[in-house]
């Protein structure tokens, strides 16, 4: 009974709040549906992330911190680096660019 129950309470909550997101921004039931369940995954996936990390809820001592953590925080990293250095260069053209 369990695995039927809980997985159709998650669907009938999700239909409700796409319900109201499709009532108070006029788009269709089914992309507000799509909208809110992965939203709702994504919020999931980086509570997850943050729970594993070391000195968080998960892994409060830092010593088993898995591996996707470690790599998705030096690619979190990187990405920084990329997006600040794009900024710099963007901001370089605007103001030493010609005329």
């Amino acid at each position: 009974m369990k695995k039927v129950l809980w997985p159709t309470i998650w669907l009938a909550a999700i239909a409700l709040l796409a319900a109201g997101l499709a009532a108070i921004s006029e788009i269709g039931f089914w992309w507000s549906f799509l909208i809110v369940a992965g939203a709702i995954l994504i919020n999931g996936w980086v509570a997850t992330f943050e729970d594993d990390l070391p000195g968080s809820f998960n892994n409060p001592d830092g010593t088993s911190t898995p591996r996707y953590a470690i790599v998705a925080g030096w690619g979190f990293r990187v990405l920084g680096a990329v997006l600040a250095l794009l900024c710099i260069g963007v901001l370089s053209l605007h103001f030493f660019g010609s005329p």
